[in-house]
């Protein structure tokens, strides 16, 4: 009789730990399906524009095949494409395809970059990243766009560009002046530019998804603080 209830007793034991492990292996499965999913490479839609004639920007091309093995979603255009760019852009956004929208531009097509953010900031479509190479007439970089990289050579083309007074995003002006390699027609084509451009992109993804993973996690409640009448 006495074994019996060991027994029992026994068993009671390793089905309420078998309950707690079934119910902690169900909480951690729920736990990471609530996670957010994390962005991939298929999800940055890259936008290239060539400058003049696209003659002298067939470095644009090659980036977009780097960018194309890479799993990113790339396409280039000519400088007058960028229309076709902004209104691409802004119908995905109204669908609900929040991309993660990135612009780069050689020259007329770096002047062209500035033309398609204009355009979004109008409907307060954010841009995530713009690069340009040597922007000859470069506009204020508006508050629609959230990073902004310039490449650029004091050369008689490639000029600094500013932020707008509203502008709240990271602006890097990269002046090459110094790198004689590099001249308004080269500077578009350098690997080691290339390899720095798609770096940035891939940190840029990283950092959305971490941005992601913070906002889906619960915000802690501060107590509320106890007011207490001091009677005079």
């Amino acid at each position: 009789m006495a074994a019996s209830r060991r027994l029992f007793a026994a068993g009671i034991i390793c089905a309420a730990l078998c309950l707690g492990a079934g119910h902690q292996i169900v909480a951690s499965a729920l736990a990471e399906s609530a996670k957010p999913p994390a962005p991939t490479a298929s999800q940055v839609q890259v936008d290239l524009l060539r400058g003049l004639a696209d003659i002298f920007s067939r470095g644009m091309d090659t980036l977009t095949d780097k960018l194309n093995r890479q799993g990113y979603s790339a396409r280039v255009y000519s400088t007058d494409g960028w229309q076709a760019v902004a209104r691409r852009i802004a119908e995905q956004y109204t669908r609900g395809q929040k991309t993660i929208v990135v612009v780069i531009g050689h020259s007329l097509g770096a002047d062209a970059t500035f033309q398609i953010a204009n355009a979004l900031n109008a409907q307060n479509i954010p841009i995530e990243l713009i690069v340009t190479f040597d922007a000859t007439n470069p506009q204020p970089v508006p508050k629609n766009v959230l990073h902004f990289v310039n490449f650029y050579q004091n050369n008689g083309f490639g000029k600094k560009v500013s932020p707008a007074a509203d502008f709240k995003g990271e602006l890097s002006n990269v002046d090459l002046t110094a790198d004689s390699s590099l001249s308004h027609t080269t500077i578009e084509k350098s690997p080691r530019l290339h390899a720095l451009v798609m770096q940035k992109i891939a940190d840029i993804v990283d950092k959305d998804l971490a941005s992601r993973i913070a906002a889906s996690k619960p915000k802690s409640k501060k107590p509320k603080a106890v007011q207490q009448s001091v009677k005079q």
